[in-house]
């Protein structure tokens, strides 16, 4: 009986060492198991965080290097290149797109074919790069953000979501686009050798279309991104577009064909109904009921051979007011770009 006895004894020690054991068990897991997580969650994240930089910057540099080629290319759409040549061209990079980038001859900054080139091309690289390290992109709403950062260079910005089980995180990634151009802005406004701004006005005129548009941007106090969508000012409800036209190139030879670009330029204002795109402003997106007015402005140089009074820019005026349009056509400077300059000896300016 004493046997017995001692027996039950042992076995209740064994059994309560027992649940003390399995009682620890589960408190350390209690305290491990959240740390296991978060190790695991903080592996996952900086995995899927590196994956995508890596995927981002490939992409953005591959798009800044098209970009920087695609920039004086615009050029040939006012020149004597042979646009079946620059049709045939574009269509191998944007198959379907080449009329849109004819119509960026007014500012390709704010042109839809630039919108469109970016989103394509940016998408092809993002597609690229992720088969490339044997992963999927997930859908994301993307920005791109390009900004002047001087004269001779942009900023190409993309602002992206790395996404976990858990989280959302915001991120960006940046490249950086030359732009091939001997006008800068400081050293024009500060030499005294210059007339003032005249000489300015006619020099801009022989710069490319990128940094042209950039210039009559500034000078009407454009408040949007410099890729805005269309238009790059937007103030109390009126929305306002900006575009240069060099009516002393080759490709405005006729009236007909000065017509068709200014009727183009109007009807993209008209049918602009906001967008997706931060502002930078107050008004954080612009919406169609955000849009009271619209103007455009039209800078042309003044030594070209038609007349502001003549029936031509009358019947736009006129397409414009029924568009729902008011359109300012101002002259700037001259332009030699295309022309010689009268009275003046290439020789004599270099002294």
């Amino acid at each position: 009986m004493f046997k017995d006895t001692k027996r039950q004894i042992v076995n209740c020690v064994s059994k309560g060492k027992f649940k003390d054991e399995a009682g620890g068990i589960i408190f350390d897991a209690a305290i491990i198991m959240p740390l296991i997580i978060f190790i695991c969650y903080f592996m996952l994240s900086t995995i899927l965080t590196i994956q995508h930089e890596i995927i981002m910057r490939y992409a953005l540099d591959q798009t800044a290097k098209e970009l920087s080629l695609i920039i004086p290319l615009a050029e040939g759409i006012s020149s004597e290149i042979e646009q079946g040549s620059i049709d045939n061209l574009i269509d191998s990079i944007l198959p379907g797109f080449a009329s849109e980038f004819r119509q960026a001859a007014g500012d390709l900054a704010g042109s839809i074919f630039l919108q469109n080139f970016l989103q394509a091309r940016i998408e092809k690289w993002l597609i690229d790069g992720a088969n490339r390290l044997k992963i999927k992109m997930p859908s994301d709403q993307r920005q791109i953000i390009l900004t002047t950062i001087s004269d001779h260079s942009l900023q190409l910005k993309i602002l992206y979501h790395v996404k976990t089980p858990w989280t959302t995180t915001e991120k960006s990634a940046v490249s950086y686009v030359p732009v091939w151009t001997k006008y800068d802005s400081k050293y024009q406004l500060n030499n005294e050798s210059n007339d003032e701004h005249g000489e300015i006005a006619d020099s801009i005129w022989s710069e490319h279309n990128f940094v042209r548009g950039k210039y009559f941007r500034e000078q009407y106090n454009a408040n949007l991104p410099f890729n805005y969508p269309t238009i790059c000012r937007y103030q109390a409800g009126e929305i306002t577009a900006v575009r240069s036209l060099d009516l002393t190139a080759p490709s405005y030879d006729s009236s007909e064909k000065v017509k068709l670009q200014l009727e183009q330029e109007i009807n993209n204002l008209a049918s602009f109904n906001g967008s997706e795109r931060d502002t930078g402003l107050p008004i954080f997106k612009i919406t169609s009921a955000d849009i009271k007015t619209r103007k455009l402005i039209i800078v042309i140089p003044g030594n070209s051979d038609y007349d502001l009074s003549s029936q031509l820019f009358k019947n736009v005026e006129t397409f414009a007011s029924n568009s729902g349009i008011t359109i300012q056509i101002d002259i700037r400077g001259n332009s030699y770009r295309y022309l010689p300059k009268p009275g003046t000896d290439n020789s004599d300016k270099n002294e």
